[in-house]
């Protein structure tokens, strides 16, 4: 019980006290892709992170070799990697997230293993308008957070001295990046309940060159808004499957209706185009 206690004044602690913490760069080595280089942050409130060959092989189910895939909410790269590694170096990965301080340990995962990915990272968030927003977290080592358009927000009481940069995702693509969308596969979305504002800004994008989208309905979305996000795949004719993990050998689940998206507090789905659904879950 006291060692509970102090375990507990100990975390407290931390999450009310601003410092910026370091890196170390893990060696892993994997099945299929061989040795591999992954940096951890060392923030003490970060879950543990690593890379894992059926995380790879998760995505390989999505993202063939060469195509284009996109991670929004990046962090310090742990779905970014693998996502990478499944496209491979000919072709693109696009990481973005806002946060300055787990922007550079993504970063340096965008570093790591050039022979096999090809990540371009983004120190910007994504947004229906473009501009600058505040970014708030819960805990003052902003191991994780959000943006928003007020000063106070949803997301903690903690908020960085400098606004964050925001993108509209076609924009930017179409004006900054050469890169082709017809090569578009896969698009994962992680904005602490921001997601159905990004899916609906990028609808058409969505719609037109049909990538697989892995997100997530937050804890504190409220049923019309998950109505919203089932209805806008099933207007486009995308299933939606329900996730218990970003592995390869993970269940999942077949979500018909609407309403499932009550059945869950807070969960991953991933939405697939219906042509393709036979392809990676052979009818599931």
């Amino acid at each position: 019980m006291i060692s509970y206690i102090k375990n507990k004044i100990e975390k407290h602690k931390i999450k009310t006290s601003f410092k910026k913490y370091g890196s170390h760069i893990n060696r892993l080595l994997l099945k299929s892709e061989g040795e591999i280089e992954f940096a951890v942050w060392d923030n003490p409130l970060e879950s543990p992170k690593s890379i894992t060959q059926s995380a790879v092989d998760f995505y390989k189910k999505f993202a063939p070799k060469g195509c284009l895939a996109i991670d929004i909410g990046a962090h310090i790269g742990d779905t970014t990697v693998p996502l990478a590694l499944a496209v491979g170096k000919d072709g693109i990965t696009l990481a973005f997230d806002p946060n300055p301080y787990v922007f550079e340990i993504l970063s340096i995962n965008a570093q790591l293993n050039k022979e096999k990915t090809n990540i371009l990272p983004f120190n910007y968030a994504i947004a229906v308008e473009p501009g600058e927003y505040y970014y708030n977290s819960s805990e003052d080592t902003f191991d994780n957070g959000g943006i928003s358009k007020q000063s106070k927000s949803k997301h903690g009481k903690y908020q960085l001295q400098n606004k964050v940069t925001a993108v509209n995702l076609l924009d930017f693509l179409k004006k900054e990046l050469a890169v082709s969308l017809e090569q578009l596969r896969f698009i994962k979305i992680d904005v602490e309940g921001l997601d159905l504002e990004i899916l609906q800004s990028i609808k058409d994008m969505i719609f037109t060159y049909r990538p697989t989208i892995s997100t997530e309905c937050f804890k504190k979305l409220d049923t019309d808004k998950r109505y919203k996000m089932y209805n806008m795949f099933d207007e486009m004719d995308f299933q939606l499957f329900k996730l218990t993990e970003f592995d390869a050998n993970a269940k999942v689940q077949k979500l018909m209706h609407k309403e499932d998206m009550k059945k869950w507090k807070h969960f991953d789905f991933c939405a697939i185009p219906k042509e393709r659904v036979e392809d990676v879950y052979n009818k599931n």
